[in-house]
């Protein structure tokens, strides 16, 4: 029985079985931090249909205290990355316990996924919601590189316990779509990928990300031109790191900050691509970046800043790649840590799901998917599978990578 052998992490588990039956209970729909659009409100052509009033609209439904969703008609619905997301936590559910449920939730919420691909013509996924950035304006499912990336993890994820056959034209064809539409430049020993296929300019996170997408499509496909562009990439990602261990945003005048999660994709990505290639450069570029990250990105009693120079706000988001990238690198005790802080900060034990965030004055207490429940059911789940790992029915084929 699992409850036996995760006795001491009782909490956990049932936070986890807790999310599982409101996920399913909504068939995997939720409210997302930046859905603002969605409103029938701001449809196209109404008055509200220009840049500053959805940006302002976006902002003030992101950080007013009460959820002003359902007063102002924003429905929930599946959105890619948080599918993705709650489909990796199945996976994990799976490879620790061997039950046949949870490989069965997994291929349905799977099938969500690849329903709400967007059109293309090879696989690729963007937010399901249009969103107004300060300076850009992009439409529901316009495709990028970071939903991609999660949803391409996910299936492969799947695909490594399942080994469902009619994933690989998928596999391969995000593998088309990240070289055709993403890849920037590929020379002199560098490769960038763009985060969105209209933009030319270069993110970090976004690149390091796709990057360990490719070396994930690598390990199945063993697509041999693919390594030199991994490595390329991987090559590039190092160079931008700083002196003191941290990576910027991006390499914009707007883009010197250095956050919590943004950092963590990094770190998690780059250890990836290094185990997955068998690769012998970058262990200390990589422990360098880990240090930093552990020693100014946290307070003492490992409570996540969101920016490196600032605590605030506390972010649900930020606890749960915390949680991921402490559990990748094997130090169990730091996640652990940041579990505990997670759930006396964030957990709503009545509610029974993780609020958005904790700002210097007030608490936002929405209730969002992508941002926060899926991601921190993934979070846990893989924390979970990574303590207990030698599971008397899975054994280690999970490790398969």
């Amino acid at each position: 029985m699992i409850e036996k052998r995760l006795k001491s992490d009782a909490i956990i588990l049932q936070i986890i079985k807790d999310l599982d039956v409101d996920f399913r209970k909504n068939d995997y729909n939720g409210w997302d931090l930046y859905d603002a659009l969605l409103s029938k409100l701001f449809r196209k052509g109404s008055v509200l249909d220009s840049r500053y009033p959805r940006y302002i609209w976006t902002q003030v439904n992101k950080r007013f205290p009460i959820n002003l969703r359902r007063l102002m008609l924003v429905p929930k619905s599946h959105n890619p990355k948080g599918l993705a997301l709650i489909l990796r936590a199945y996976c994990e559910w799976y490879r620790l316990t061997g039950e046949q449920q949870y490989l069965d939730q997994a291929r349905q919420v799977a099938r969500f996924l690849l329903q709400s691909r967007s059109k293309a013509i090879n696989y690729c996924w963007g937010n399901n919601f249009p969103y107004q950035s300060r300076g850009d304006y992009y439409d529901a499912y316009c495709p990028n590189g970071i939903t991609t990336s999660f949803a391409i993890n996910a299936i492969i994820d799947l695909y490594l316990i399942s080994r469902d056959s009619e994933l690989l034209p998928v596999i391969e064809s995000v593998r088309a779509y990240i070289i055709d539409e993403l890849l920037l430049h590929n020379k002199d020993g560098m490769a960038v990928f763009k985060y969105y296929e209209q933009d030319d300019y270069i993110t970090y996170n976004a690149t390091a990300k796709i990057t360990e997408s490719l070396a994930k499509i690598y390990s199945v496909t063993k697509d041999e031109a693919l390594p030199e562009i991994i490595q390329n990439s991987y090559r590039f990602i190092l160079s931008k790191q700083n002196p003191d261990g941290s990576w910027y945003y991006d390499e914009s005048k707007t883009g010197k900050w250095i956050d919590n999660f943004h950092t963590g994709y990094v770190l998690v990505a780059l250890l990836n691509i290094k185990r997955i290639l068998g690769l012998e450069f970058g262990e200390a570029e990589i422990a360098k970046g880990l240090a930093y990250h552990m020693e100014y990105q946290y307070t003492p009693d490992k409570v996540p800043k969101y920016y490196t120079n600032s605590l605030y706000p506390i972010d649900t988001h930020c606890f749960a790649q915390s949680i991921i990238t402490f559990s990748e690198f094997g130090k169990l005790d730091i996640a652990a840590e940041i579990c505990k802080q997670a759930i006396r900060l964030m957990y709503d034990r009545e509610g029974k799901y993780f609020i958005y965030s904790i700002r210097k004055h007030y608490r936002v207490r929405t209730n969002l998917l992508r941002w926060c429940n899926a991601y921190m059911f993934f979070a846990l789940a893989l924390y979970l599978r990574k303590r207990y790992p030698a599971d008397p029915v899975m054994g280690e084929r999970s490790e398969s990578i």
